[in-house]
């Protein structure tokens, strides 16, 4: 046999030893594709953006606001949400950056690997084969990716349905100067971003609480749970600044890009400490994963 022929052999080993290779990664694309096409994904999208139009009929049924003298901090929110279009989507942001998206975030995030787990699938999955990081580095990247969509649908039909509704006017500060649209718009986009950097803490506690858990409720329930305690907690002076490292202190923060002037503080503590808390909680996800006996 030649040496041509001793490549030529090499050459078609190696080819046919790469075909029979599996494949060792799962595309970004395809994990996105198939939790779209999950009911329970299309349904948090759905009451996302149908929020600002529930809303909206919300004020229509309710009529024109009343003035008072003696009207609280709801009807006032209520009155300034039908003065421009920027106003009440800023005022559906106020009603939803909280608990609604802290809870869409424990079902999307929850749901992860403890879903597979349930499902029987993650088994299979890990033995296509997938790299457990792998596995758990696209699952939390198409789980934000969904989040982050969510969000923005939310703010721009928020957006759309407040300017057909009351008019092309910015966000009327409340006893301030109404913004204008332009302006409006990007304060908007930036709150929005700070609600979501306010949901790391969130994304890392359901990515810790997938991958212990079999259950996705009970993932998404200690989520939950984690929040409500947090904000009881928080809600007690007495504590002092041990509130600081609460995961829900800066909750708020969102807010100050809806006010005139905007204190730019609370949205960077805001952000550090989400980032704190998703790298701590992700990081002990990731470890517990790696050692995660799935064989039963």
């Amino acid at each position: 046999m030649s040496a041509q022929d001793t490549v030529n052999v090499g050459d078609g080993n190696e080819a046919s030893s790469a075909r029979r290779r599996p494949r060792t990664t799962m595309p970004f694309r395809v994990e996105l594709a198939r939790q779209l096409s999950q009911w329970r994904v299309r349904i948090v999208l759905l009451i996302l953006v149908l929020i600002p139009v529930i809303v909206r009929i919300a004020l229509l049924i309710g009529g024109p606001p009343t003035t008072s003298s003696n009207s609280n901090s709801t009807t006032t929110l209520v009155a300034l949400a039908q003065v421009s279009g920027g106003t009440f989507a800023a005022f559906v942001l106020q009603l939803t950056q909280g608990f609604l998206v802290t809870l869409i975030a424990a079902l999307l995030y929850g749901d992860m690997i403890a879903g597979e787990a349930s499902r029987s699938t993650l088994k299979y999955l890990l033995t296509i084969p997938v790299p457990r990081m792998r596995l758990l580095a696209v699952k939390v990247a198409v789980a934000s990716t969904l989040l982050l969509a969510g969000l923005v649908a939310l703010t721009v039909v928020a957006l759309v349905v407040g300017v057909i509704s009351y008019g092309p006017g910015g966000i009327q500060v409340p006893g301030g100067p109404e913004l204008g649209l332009g302006d409006s718009i990007g304060r908007l986009a930036l709150s929005t971003a700070t609600g979501a950097s306010g949901l790391l803490w969130a994304a890392g506690l359901g990515t810790l609480l997938t991958v212990v858990a079999n259950s996705p409720l009970a993932a998404a329930g200690g989520v939950v749970l984690a929040s409500i305690l947090s904000r009881l907690l928080d809600s007690i002076p007495t504590l002092g600044d041990l509130r600081i490292v609460l995961p829900t202190h800066y909750s708020t923060a969102f807010a100050q890009f809806l006010t005139a002037p905007t204190d730019l503080a609370p949205v960077a503590d805001s952000v550090l400490s989400g980032l704190i808390w998703a790298v701590a909680l992700g990081a002990l996800a990731a470890w517990w994963f790696s050692r995660k006996d799935i064989s039963g």
